[in-house]
This record gives C-alpha cells, structure tokens and sequence, in this order.
C-alpha cells in the first residue's frame, strides 16, 4: 500500500546530508561557496541545523520535535512537501533524505531555494469579522476541543475517531498549530483530510503562530472556506454563557486593539441582549496569558488586563504548549486555565514534571502536581508515556483532547486521553 504524503514526517537525519565531511565538504565537493552571500547561506543552515539538534538531543529520541522557530518550520515544511517516501522509523513517521531527486545535483542552488521559500514573508491579511453579534448555539451546547493537532499522526487519527464515537456535537473547534508551518498541502493533508467534520454541526479553527510562519495562506485561503469560517475571530451564545476565539498569532502571542475593540463591542451587546446581566465568558485561543511551564503571555495580559483585573473571564482555553495542564483557579484573576497542546505533535517529557509530587494514577498515566509561581496559579501536569508513538513510547507525554458540555447555567469539562479514557471531569459553576 503507498504511503500518504500526511504520512511524511522530517527527522534530523533528514536534513543533515549522509557524507563524512558534512555540509561544508559536501558542497565543497560539487561547488565551494564563492560569495559572502553563499556563506551566510551555509552558516544559516548549519544555525538552524543546531538549533534542531539541540531540542532534538534533548529527547534522546529518533523523532525530531517541532520547534517555535519560523526558519526552522518552514524549513521542516518543505523538505516534507518535496521529499521522497524512505524507510520507516520506529515512531511510525516517514524519513526524508537528501538525494538528487530532491537537490538536482546542486545541493547549495537548492539550499538558497529553501530559503527563498523561507523569507517570503509577505502574510495573507488577516480576515476579520462583520458583525458584532455573536452566533447562537445551544443552551445545551456539546463543544470538542482539541490544540496542535493538525500532524495526522500519533495521537491525532486516534482522537478524531474518539470524537466521533462521541457525536454529534454542537461545535468542533481546534485551538491551532497545523505541522510544520501550515503551508496550503499541509493544511488540506494533515488537517483537513483527517479532521472529523461529520462529527460537528459547525467546525471552527483558530490562527496560530505555525501558521503564521508560511504567512498564513494555508490558513486563511484554505482551512477557513473548507470550514465555512469568515473570519480569524469568532463567537458564540446562548442564554447563559458567550465563547469567544481570539486570533493571538497574527500580531504573535498578543491582540491588536481593533480585535480588542471588537471583543468589548461583542460583551456588550451580548449583556444588553440578556436584560443587562453579563453572560458567563470563556475565551480560546491558541497563545496562553501564563504558563507554569514555559513563558508567560504579558501582551495577552496587557490587551485585556480591563476583563482579568474586573474578574470577568470564567475560563480560558488554549494550546500552544504541548503538554495537557489543568490550573487552579488564578488568584488575581479568578480564571480557570486549560491548556490542551497535547493534541498530536510530538512533545518530550519534562524532568521537573516527572519528579513532581503524583496527584493521581489514572491507568497508564498520573496527574503530577506543580505549586505556584509568582506568574501562574499551581497546576495538575498530565505525564506518563504516549502509546501512540511505537517505540519511543516513554519519551513523549500523552495526547488527548476536551468535551465541554454546557447545561445551562453549568459547564461540565472533561480530559480525555486520545484513546478515550475519561482523565479528569468539573463542573464550572
């Protein structure tokens, strides 16, 4: 049976080309670099080579992890698109090698292509919304969640079908991060392709900054018309309760003020609409507003810091990071913080993780506690193998997804492992 091009996946020793001497001696053998230009060209490689395997080595894995590096995605992007089917890794992935099919004989004419296609920088606008009415969904609406799913592999197929075992639900809504850089063919083979549209009435997708690394043509020209989505930022309402996706990675890990402007219009008349009582506000977004794990959104915070500091967000969901954190309630704030980046691409285990007190076993996998920081409210961190990537099982942390369930004046949330195991369930009052 052929392998899917959704299939491909990019390893380190797919890029770093299979001669003793290296990149230098390679090139060197067909032609030396002549120019200042042509240096700079091969110590951009090699930089973002480093760069891969430093996060890579990290691991201590054959699977090469995605890193938030705009080069190093779009780099990862192409060499998928126009790689050759190679021998199988034990993750299950594809390796893509060097060859003249890919280079033509003429490795640094191909290298400085590649980078071409990484500094074209000219992004699709971003597309807005025309009203300021949110849509109406149901007073007993069914949400599916899911954050950095958009790989078609590991975890992924298998929560689709998980979602679909659990339809219908009112929406489905993935919070960003299509692998690598959300070019046109990923979009339409790792996301599109895979994702369980006849599970859902309506199908959403929030921007995010892989995305945003090809420009954002993958997304605004092909995701947002497969889903019927007008525009980057949205929302919903019934009687009790307003959903709102930002778009945080056009301006990256931050809100313009005319995105703002519009989320304040859309409170507004939703609390006229509802006899002047505020509805209950849950914001997703791809960029977190803090983080126990990594670093802390301060343009997110300052955009709406009118919203934290009045206390008037009930909830806040996200990805971005690739871990599944359940926070306490943020005692400045009074916000519950979820983050569900562990939706399909590959992310290592952390130490400090791993060595933190365990809070519960829940089968295969346990709930480990983190305390406090000054940044960010203590936190249930979900840890234990991924089964779903064949023999580097214990290297990377489980994927799953969210259901949200609204009931009237409740929201009910459940974590669920991308098998389906039910891992975590609250009721938000």
């Amino acid at each position: 049976m052929p392998e899917r091009p959704d299939q491909k996946i990019v390893t380190l020793r797919s890029l770093e080309l299979p001669h003793a001497g290296g990149l230098e001696s390679t090139i060197a053998a067909r032609r030396a670099p002549q120019t200042d230009e042509e240096r700079l060209l091969m110590a951009r490689y090699g930089q973002v080579l480093e760069r891969l395997r430093q996060e890579t080595n990290q691991t201590g894995a054959e699977l090469m992890v995605t890193v938030s590096d705009r080069d190093v995605s779009l780099l990862q992007s192409e060499i998928a698109r126009q790689a050759q089917v190679a021998s199988a890794l034990p993750s299950g992935g594809l390796e893509a090698k060097f060859g003249t099919g890919i280079t033509g004989g003429d490795i640094l004419g191909w290298i400085k292509t590649l980078f071409t296609h990484v500094d074209r920088t000219k992004a699709h606008p971003i597309v807005r919304p025309t009203t300021t009415v949110a849509d109406v969904i149901s007073d007993h609406a069914r949400v599916a969640l899911t954050a950095d799913w958009g790989t078609g592999l590991y975890g992924a197929p298998l929560i689709a079908g998980e979602i679909r075992k659990r339809a219908p639900f009112d929406l489905l809504l993935h919070l960003g991060d299509i692998y690598y850089s959300g070019t046109p063919e990923e979009v339409q083979e790792r996301f599109l392709a895979p994702w369980p549209k006849d599970a859902g009435a309506v199908s959403r997708t929030l921007n995010s900054n892989h995305e945003m690394y090809s420009g954002g043509h993958g997304y605004f020209e092909v995701a947002l018309p497969a889903f019927g989505q007008s525009s980057s930022y949205f929302a919903f309402q019934n009687h009790d309760w307003l959903l709102v996706g930002l778009d945080t990675a056009y301006v990256d890990h931050d809100m313009d003020t005319e995105q703002v402007a519009w989320l304040n219009v859309v409170i507004s008349r939703a609390r006229e609409a509802n006899g002047g009582v505020s509805k209950k506000l849950v914001l997703f977004s791809h960029q977190q507003p803090f983080s126990r794990l990594s670093s802390q959104g301060p343009k997110l915070q300052q955009a709406l810091r009118h919203l934290l500091d009045a206390r008037a967000i009930t909830a806040w969901y996200w990805g971005h990071e690739h871990q599944c954190v359940v926070y306490d309630a943020h005692p400045a704030f009074g916000l519950l913080g979820r983050c569900l980046g562990n939706g399909g691409i590959p992310e290592p285990r952390k130490g400090n993780v791993k060595a933190a007190p365990t809070e519960r076993t829940v089968g295969p996998v346990t709930w480990k506690r983190l305390a406090a920081t000054p940044d960010s409210p203590s936190c249930l961190v979900l840890d234990g193998p991924n089964v779903a990537i064949k023999g580097e099982e214990d290297k990377f942390v489980p994927h799953g997804f969210m259901t949200l369930e609204c009931n009237g004046p409740t929201l009910v949330e459940r974590v669920l492992l991308a098998d389906g195991a039910e891992l975590f369930s609250h009721t938000i009052t």
